[in-house]
């Protein structure tokens, strides 16, 4: 039941791949908060799509200090059915 009530308190997917990345680097969310201003709470909601979205200069930031990727922070889920209307 609570796997439900977090998906609906999604705003967007998560950034899956961000947290990986974090991990396997051994970077705290704490450690990015600093960097960017922002507390553990605010950081934690947005890699998890419950709060607001990475603003660009945040994105540039983590990008630079801590070498995360810049396509993580710009990849985009399209729904199957549009992938298939967009390729007709």
């Amino acid at each position: 039941m609570a796997l439900i009530s977090e998906q609906a308190d999604r705003r967007r997917p998560p950034y899956t791949k961000i947290k990986l990345w974090l991990m396997e680097h051994n970077i705290s969310q704490k450690e990015v908060g600093t960097a960017i201003g922002r507390d553990v709470s605010n950081v934690n909601q947005k890699l998890n799509g419950t709060g607001g979205d990475f603003s660009l200069s945040e994105a540039r930031i983590l990008c630079r200090d801590f070498g995360i990727p810049r396509e993580y922070f710009f990849e985009v889920n399209v729904p199957k059915m549009e992938r298939l209307s967009m390729s007709n």
